[in-house]
C-alpha cells in the first residue's frame, strides 16, 4: 500500500512537472510571439514613417522644381499673349519634344523679330498644351509678341491646314508676320497654321 502511494505520488509529481513545464513553455512562446509582433509592428511603423518622409521629400522637391520653372517662365521676357484664348506663354528656342514640353517653341530657321516669325506648340496630351485653343482664332483676333527688342501686335489674317512636310510657312517674308503651328487631332500627317501680320501703328 505504501509503495503504491509512493508510486502514485511520483506519477503525480511527474505529471505536474510536465504540466508546469508545458505551461511555462507555452507562456514563453506566447511572450516571444507577442515580442515578434511588436517588433514587426515597430518595423512596419518605422518603414511607413520612412516612406512618408521619402514621399514628402520627393513631393517637396517636385513642388520646388515646379516653382522654379514657373518663376523662370514668368520672368521670361520672350512671350506670346493671345487675349481671346487667355494665353500667356513663354517662348523657348527650338522645337524639340523637350522644348515643347516646357513652352512654345521657336523655329530656329525663322526670324525672332523682323520678317517671318514662326512658333510651334502642343495642343493636347502634355502638361502644357499652350496651343490647345488656337483653332478658335479667327480673322481680326490679335496676338501680342514680346521680346527683349520690344513688343509687336499682330492680327490674324488666315488659318489653313498644311501637310507635315510643307515647309513653305517657314520661308521669310518682307512684311512682319507671325505664324503659329500645331498638330491636327487624329490627323498626324497634317498641321494647322495660323497666319497673322503686324498691325502698323502710326
Amino acid at each position: 500500500m505504501f509503495a503504491y502511494s509512493k508510486r502514485k505520488g511520483i506519477m503525480v509529481s511527474i505529471i505536474m512537472t510536465i504540466l508546469i513545464g508545458g505551461a511555462f513553455y507555452f507562456i514563453q512562446m506566447q511572450l516571444q510571439s507577442n515580442q515578434k509582433k511588436e517588433e514587426n509592428a515597430t518595423f512596419i511603423l518605422k518603414t511607413s514613417q520612412i516612406d512618408n518622409i521619402t514621399t514628402s521629400l520627393v513631393k517637396k522637391e517636385e513642388i520646388e522644381r515646379e516653382e522654379r520653372i514657373q518663376n523662370q517662365y514668368q520672368s521670361n521676357p520672350w512671350r506670346i499673349l493671345i487675349p481671346k484664348i487667355n494665353l500667356d506663354a513663354p517662348i523657348l528656342e527650338g522645337t524639340s519634344k523637350e522644348v515643347l514640353r516646357r513652352g512654345v517653341g521657336h523655329f530656329t530657321t525663322t526670324s525672332k523679330w523682323n520678317g517671318n516669325v514662326v512658333l510651334a506648340g502642343h495642343n493636347r496630351g502634355y502638361k502644357y498644351n499652350f496651343f490647345q485653343e488656337i483653332k478658335r482664332l479667327e480673322r481680326g483676333d490679335t496676338i501680342e509678341y514680346q521680346t527683349e527688342q520690344g513688343t509687336r501686335t499682330y492680327e490674324v489674317i488666315g488659318k489653313r491646314k498644311i501637310k507635315e512636310t510643307d515647309l513653305s510657312c517657314l520661308e521669310n517674308t518682307k512684311e512682319n508676320q507671325l505664324k503659329l503651328i500645331t498638330c491636327l487631332e487624329n490627323m498626324p500627317e497634317y498641321r494647322i497654321c495660323i497666319q497673322a501680320k503686324e498691325i502698323k501703328t502710326e
